[in-house]
């Protein structure tokens, strides 16, 4: 065989590998693609990047005291998400929401009604404790409540459940006291049934409360279409 047939086949073998190289480097590329856009439909990956984000702001006075933001807790795809007002010192102190006596409280009546706490999502209107627990200030919940519509729009349930006034007069713009709107299914940008109840740790102070409580959460899991 000729030095230059040789020099030709030499040529050939080079040519395919390289074929083959930029093959396997286009696979790569397009799982990497793939990859990413799961990710960026992920509501785990969506929330925890939220998270991320928030943890060193400062948009308001509120930052200055507490000791961990208390972003949420919960299945990031559930389709019940529970809502309250702003975290206590418990949760200030573990950074998770309602891990106090209030918490213990919606997490043994939800229990009753055939609920838990990991099928559903948890937060607050505020994601940082107001000092002393005083109720939040009009500029704090103009300031985090986007934080909130993020988390509603990346998990998408069907139902939030308000629990208390705050959260309620939040959540459906209104200035309608708690004892007027609870237990009454309302809409959510339309598109989300959104039902206000009595706050767990009213029942600590009102507990003749406790029965009210345990069965607008009844009815919240029969809007969701549980048990009856």
């Amino acid at each position: 065989m000729s030095e230059e047939r040789l020099h030709e086949d030499y040529l050939e073998v080079v040519k395919s590998f390289r074929r083959y190289l930029e093959g396997k480097k286009g696979i790569k590329k397009e799982r990497e693609v793939r990859k990413d856009k799961t990710e960026e439909k992920d509501p785990r990956v969506l929330l925890e990047n939220l998270c991320r984000s928030m943890q060193n702001c400062q948009n308001c006075s509120l930052h200055r005291y507490r000791t961990h933001l208390v972003f949420g807790a919960g299945n990031p795809e559930a389709k019940l998400m529970l809502v309250g007002e702003a975290p206590g010192r418990e949760e200030d102190l573990q950074g998770k929401p309602f891990v106090g006596a209030a918490g213990k409280i919606l997490t043994e009546s939800l229990s009753q009604v055939g609920l838990s706490r990991e099928e559903v999502y948890i937060a607050n209107i505020l994601k940082c404790r107001p000092p002393g627990n005083r109720d939040p200030l009009p500029e704090e919940i103009g300031t985090c409540f986007p934080y909130l519509e993020s988390q509603i729009k990346i998990i998408g349930p069907r139902i939030i459940c308000a629990l208390g006034k705050f959260a309620a007069q939040v959540l459906l713009n209104t200035s309608q006291g708690i004892t007027h709107l609870r237990g009454k299914p309302q809409w959510y940008k339309n598109n989300i049934t959104l039902i206000p109840i009595y706050h767990p740790a009213a029942c600590i102070y009102k507990p003749a409360w406790k029965k009210t409580f345990l069965d607008d959460l009844k009815m919240v899991r029969d809007e969701l279409g549980g048990k009856s």
